[in-house]
C-alpha cells in the first residue's frame, strides 16, 4: 500500500524536533552565551539627583600609614594605569558641552569628547562580553553585555539621570554592540546617549589609562 505524503503533519513535527533542539542547546550554554526566549521588558528610568556636598573640614587630618600593594603583572597589550584617576564629577558642565539630544536617540562621539566625558563623571557603559571587559575596559565604567542574559535588571539597576550624558562603547569599527545597548537604553529613557565610535581600540591606541577585573 503506497504510504500517502501528509504535508501538513510532517512539517509540524519537523518544526516541533527544531524548537526542542533550540531549547536543549540554549539551555545547555554558560551564563554569558545564553539568550532569552522573550523579549526583555524595557524599564523606566527613575532620575536621581545627587545631593548637595557635604561642608569639608579645614583641620588638618593625619593622613593613615601607607601600605605597599603587590605589584600587578602589566599584560603585553594592556597599559596599566600608574594609579587610579579621580573623576571630577561635574554635572552642570556636562550638560553645557553635551546637552540632552533632540530628534535622535545617540550621537557618535570621538575619543577626546570620550576622555572628556570620563574626566569628568559621565557614566560609561561598556557592552562587550564580561570577560572581555575583565581583561580592560575604561576606567570607572559598568560592564553591561547585551549578548548576556540580565540586561534589562542591569539597566533599571543604573537610576541614573537620563538627562545627563552616557557613554556607550564596545570594540569599535563593525561592532554593534554598544549601538544595541544604545537603543535599549533609549528605550528606557535614557535622552543623552553618546556612542564612543571608535571604541576600546581607539581608547588603547591613544594610551590612556585602562582597568582591568570585573570591577569598574
Amino acid at each position: 500500500m503506497e504510504r500517502r505524503w501528509r504535508p501538513a503533519l510532517e512539517l509540524s513535527a519537523f518544526v516541533a524536533a527544531a524548537l526542542l533542539c533550540a531549547w536543549i542547546s540554549n539551555h545547555a550554554a554558560g551564563p554569558t552565551r545564553r539568550l532569552s526566549w522573550l523579549p526583555e521588558r524595557a524599564v523606566p528610568v527613575v532620575a536621581v539627583v545627587a545631593p548637595a556636598p557635604a561642608p569639608v573640614s579645614i583641620a588638618p587630618v593625619q593622613a593613615p600609614p601607607k601600605t605597599e600593594a603587590p605589584a600587578a603583572k602589566p599584560h603585553p597589550h594592556i597599559p596599566i594605569a600608574k594609579a587610579p584617576e579621580a573623576a571630577d564629577w561635574d554635572p552642570a558642565a556636562l550638560l553645557a558641552r553635551f546637552p540632552p539630544l533632540q530628534g535622535q536617540a545617540y550621537a557618535d562621539i570621538s575619543g577626546d569628547e570620550t576622555r572628556w566625558l570620563q574626566l569628568h563623571g559621565a557614566l560609561i557603559l561598556d557592552a562587550r562580553r564580561s570577560d572581555v571587559y575583565a581583561a580592560g575596559h575604561l576606567p570607572g565604567a559598568l560592564s553591561l553585555p547585551v549578548w548576556e542574559d540580565g540586561l534589562a535588571a542591569k539597566v533599571a539597576a543604573l537610576k541614573a539621570d537620563p538627562l545627563l550624558p552616557v557613554v556607550v562603547y564596545c570594540a569599535g569599527g563593525d561592532c554593534e554592540d554598544s549601538h544595541l545597548l544604545a537603543q535599549k537604553l533609549w528605550l528606557a529613557g535614557y535622552r543623552n546617549l553618546r556612542v564612543y565610535a571608535g571604541g576600546f581600540p581607539d581608547w588603547m591606541a591613544q594610551h590612556w589609562p585602562v582597568t582591568k577585573g570585573a570591577t569598574p
